[in-house]
């Protein structure tokens, strides 16, 4: 698993999930095909497939796949949000002949990411979608990158509006509430406690969770697996570190 900036890219064997969704675009590519099923076209075999932030769906297992996710932040993942509605786009043509490395080194990983991006961009007007967002969200989205507590009613006041209208305008603007938005900000929290070394409750602990239990009841609802599925068993690694930044995921 390999993390740079609001990206996210997996490479190895898939594990079947349960239905679920998330605050982050989804690409998949797998050569030698998955199901999948978004709850709208029924199931679906394909080798490749782009899920837009917040669509429910599920897979099925397969050996060999890449899995890239974009934070809901991220130019790429808000132009899916906003120009792919309905059932995930499970033919993805333009990504069915990418080449995935078996255990890929950071340079391959960071290549393998550019070409998917690069694929996808190519399908839908990033621009559009890249524009600044209303000053206030931008603020209440640094205070919940940094920590679970933000002043509502300070940044409310400032922006001249109410803790009810700086709710509406956050949601708009990022297509999520205050609390799911936290939820999925602490995820990224917990799966870099991991990759320091902590033990699941520990990474609860310094996420923000109440316990493990928790961790575990968001991490399957967000992703259809369980943490150890999802983040004992698997290696991270940061592009960003590689290139001499030690900047954790946001």
């Amino acid at each position: 698993m390999f993390h740079s900036g609001t990206r996210i890219l997996y490479v190895g064997p898939l594990a079947a999930t349960t239905r679920h969704s998330h605050h982050a675009a989804q690409i998949v590519v797998a050569p030698q095909g998955l199901d999948f099923e978004d709850g709208a076209s029924g199931r679906t075999r394909a080798s490749a497939a782009v899920i837009p932030p917040r669509l429910h769906h599920r897979h099925g297992a397969c050996t060999h796949a890449a899995v890239l996710f974009l934070d809901g932040d991220d130019p790429t993942s808000r132009a899916l949000a906003r120009s792919t509605e309905g059932p995930c786009p499970t033919l993805a043509r333009e990504l069915v002949d990418v080449d995935i490395p078996g255990d890929p080194t950071p340079e391959q990983a960071r290549t393998l990411l550019a070409t998917i991006l690069a694929r996808v961009q190519g399908a839908v007007d990033v621009r559009e979608s890249s524009g600044p967002r209303h000053p206030a969200v931008r603020r209440m989205c640094a205070y919940l990158d940094r920590s679970d507590a933000a002043d509502l009613d300070s940044l409310a006041q400032q922006a001249g509006l109410s803790p009810r209208q700086m709710r509406h305008v956050f949601a708009r603007e990022v297509g999520l509430s205050m609390r799911a938005y936290l939820r999925w900000k602490r995820l990224i929290r917990a799966a870099a406690a991991v990759e320091a070394g902590a033990g699941l409750s520990a990474a609860a602990a310094a996420a923000g969770f109440a316990d493990c239990a928790h961790l575990s009841r968001v991490f399957r609802d967000q992703f259809g697996i369980t943490p150890t599925q999802g983040l004992r068993s698997i290696r991270w690694r940061t592009l960003d570190e590689t290139r001499g930044s030690s900047r954790p995921p946001p």
